[in-house]
């Protein structure tokens, strides 16, 4: 402000303080209508509801978990034929799963080794585990 003085530079800080003050005054007088009403204030620290509070959002999330499932089981056994015909690596069982057109779980054929290693966790082993059948 290259046209303030000094005394417009002392008057700024105490209007500012005054509207603080108002803003409080207004914020308890809220408040305490509130409590007046019967409202609960505060937060419920540490509580969490066992399930979602929007159903068709639980509903939802279920469907996509049970979605999920049945793309890693079809790919999972995929997969296992390939293992069983040796084709081992991730990499490799991506591109042979892309050349037999298997879809992969989001689309598009076969995937990549990233989607093939994690379709293979959920299955029922870890990323980098051989499976007992093709042991």
């Amino acid at each position: 402000m290259p046209g303030a003085n000094d005394l417009m530079m002392r008057i700024y800080p105490a209007m500012a303080q005054k509207e603080r003050e108002l803003i409080s005054e207004r914020t308890r007088a809220a408040l305490a209508a509130a409590k007046a009403r019967g409202k609960a204030l505060g937060s419920e620290r540490g509580y969490r509801p066992a399930a979602s509070p929007d159903a068709a959002a639980a509903a939802a999330a279920q469907a996509r978990r049970e979605a999920a499932e049945r793309a890693a089981h079809r790919l999972a056994l995929a997969a296992e034929r390939l293992r069983c015909e040796g084709v081992a690596s991730h990499a490799a069982l991506a591109g042979a799963l892309a050349e037999r057109g298997v879809p992969a779980p989001r689309g598009g054929a076969g995937g990549t080794h990233t989607t093939v290693a994690r379709v293979l966790w959920r299955a029922g082993g870890s990323p980098g585990q051989k499976s007992a059948t093709a042991a």
